[in-house]
């Protein structure tokens, strides 16, 4: 096992994240711990609202699809509205896709296969080939037939899910000959991507919504046969038709070294078997069940993560409702070969619902403390036209060891019309300068999208990017990375542990590049774990840089 240290590039800082910084360094010890994770909204400065004005976007991903080392961003639209719901623009604007120059600024590729009209509602980056070089799947929301007769709306309601591939120089779409399409799937709202099998293939989950206008509805499961082909393998693994969602999140919970997945709004958890077969979590259904207020109150997004450090993932689904009572569920072990859930949503601070709705989650360190936070798509808009994301910041275990989780506001007293939501909206570290920042994926007319840059006080921080070059996949998906605090004299501390995954929460991509967060740490441990089976540890590794770990070197 060998691994590389990714010099970190240095970026230009402008002036007034100086002051903002310095004020929060001479505030930090007065003000409340929540305001420590700040944003400021560098869209327009990174060359983006030219081709955003005016979308109704509804997904997208971060994902570096040529190498660089750079996040490069894909965002799909809605476009069968009428156009006058896309003002300023004259009409539906199509899915962009901009490469990230590295230096804080994207430029659009007018790749024609990267611009077209659909109802996107999910994206992936994803090396389904292990060449390096990585596929995108998009997944689009279809109509069986269009109640539009103006174009591109009638197009846009009829177009189906697509796989495009990059060959180093341009974008062409590939669907038609990789059965990356089964006839029965439509209404696609997420991608789930998985080596369900362990061939090193990545296979893909494409989740299905309800709302088909048919009898039941297609989730499927994607077997990769290699050479971007694949095949429908829900009879013989034994997913059932009938399984309906929105967002997921994928992880191996039973220990086997296979992926296990939740899907939302049918809350059902299924645990892979020995025999590759997937059997579902009856026992948990009653601690996954949901009573709905009313028609639109639907779980949606869902992500896994470590909320208190105890080395088991946790559970958080996002609430698609304008009452959202988002659910927090600690992971208290196993029993009889599967994990137990127990809902701590009142115990640890989030009993109060948002008065908008939370798509999209994720568990990530915004303010590099050793803990992970909680992020919701939704946030307050600021005075100067930006936006305040909702992050339930970790302020750390009680005597019981359940984590306490505070919002940047009390939501009290909030009412629709002091917030706003985004149906995506993923991180990525995109300017590489160790803090984790938000791409919030517009919905609304007269709004746009935007870029938040992380702008909280400096703390350390570990970033670490898994290679498989043997048995695992290229984009090591699935592997398991624990990160440790060293202390002379004493046991190392725990810091987070997290698998490898992308495509969780709601209608979002993330790059696939674990983010840790290392708070004063001078030298850590990290400990992976790969789903092949084997084991690798540094010990004495410096934080503030990229760890490269290639499995099978």
């Amino acid at each position: 096992m060998v691994f590389m240290q990714e010099k970190c590039r240095i970026h230009s800082h402008r002036f007034t994240e100086i002051v903002i910084g310095c004020l929060m360094v001479l505030l930090s010890s007065a003000a409340p711990a929540q305001r420590r994770i700040a944003f400021e909204d560098v869209t327009r400065d990174a060359g983006l609202p030219a081709g955003l004005t005016g979308i109704m976007g509804h997904g997208g991903a971060w994902g570096d699809y040529d190498g660089d080392g750079d996040a490069d961003l894909f965002v799909g639209g809605f476009c069968d509205r009428p156009d006058e719901d896309y003002a300023p623009a004259k009409g539906p604007i199509s899915s962009r896709l901009y490469r990230n120059e590295g230096n804080g600024r994207f430029t659009l590729v007018t790749d024609e296969a990267v611009q077209f009209f659909a109802r996107t509602s999910g994206a992936v980056f994803a090396d389904l080939n292990n060449n390096g070089k990585a596929e995108l799947y998009v997944a689009n929301n279809a109509r069986p037939r269009s109640r539009r007769t103006t174009e591109p709306q009638r197009t846009a309601q009829l177009a189906k899910s697509r796989l495009l591939r990059f060959d180093g120089k341009t974008w062409s779409d590939v669907t038609g000959n990789s059965s990356a399409l089964p006839a029965s799937l439509l209404s696609a709202r997420n991608i789930g991507v998985l080596d369900y099998n362990n061939d090193s293939l990545l296979d893909l989950l494409i989740i299905e919504d309800r709302f088909v206008g048919r009898a039941g509805s297609h989730t499927t499961l994607l077997k990769n046969l290699g050479g971007l082909r694949f095949t429908s393998v829900n009879k013989t693994t034994e997913i059932p038709g009938n399984l309906f969602g929105l967002g997921h999140a994928v992880a191996d919970l039973n220990g086997d070294r296979r992926p296990d997945f939740f899907i939302g709004h049918s809350n059902r958890l299924f645990l892979s078997q020995p025999t590759g077969r997937y059997r579902e979590s009856k026992r948990l259904n009653d601690t996954f069940a949901w009573k709905p207020l009313d028609g639109e109150d639907w779980p949606c997004g869902a992500a896994f993560g470590d909320l208190n450090n105890d080395g088991k993932l946790d559970l958080v689904v996002a609430i698609h409702h304008v009452k959202a009572r988002n659910r927090v569920y600690l992971n208290r072990g196993m029993k009889d070969g599967e994990p137990v859930f127990e809902d701590v949503t009142d115990k640890v601070g989030l009993s109060t619902p948002v008065p908008v709705r939370c798509p999209h989650v994720e568990i990530q360190d915004f303010d590099n403390d050793g803990r992970d936070d909680i992020y919701f798509s939704a946030g307050w808009r600021t005075k100067d036209g930006g936006v305040e994301p909702l992050i339930y910041r970790n302020e750390g275990n009680d005597d019981d060891g359940l984590p306490r989780f505070r919002p940047p506001r009390p939501t009290e007293k909030q009412t629709s019309q002091d917030m706003v939501y985004y149906p995506a909206g993923p991180s990525a570290d995109y300017d590489d300068d160790g803090r984790l920042d938000l791409f919030l994926i517009n919905w609304f007319q007269g709004d746009h999208c935007h870029l938040l840059r992380n702008t909280s006080v400096k703390a350390n921080w570990l970033k670490v990017r898994v290679i498989g070059t043997g048995k695992l996949n290229r984009m090591g998906i699935g592997a398991r990375v624990r990160v440790f605090r060293k202390t002379a004299g004493k046991k190392d501390q725990p810091l987070g542990m997290k698998e490898v995954q992308i495509g969780f929460g709601y209608a979002s991509g993330q790059d696939g590049v674990l983010h840790f967060g290392a708070g004063d740490a001078k030298a850590l441990r990290v400990d992976v774990d790969f789903q092949t089976g084997t084991t690798a540890t540094y010990d004495n590794v410096k934080p503030n840089q990229t760890l490269v770990v290639k499995e099978g070197a």
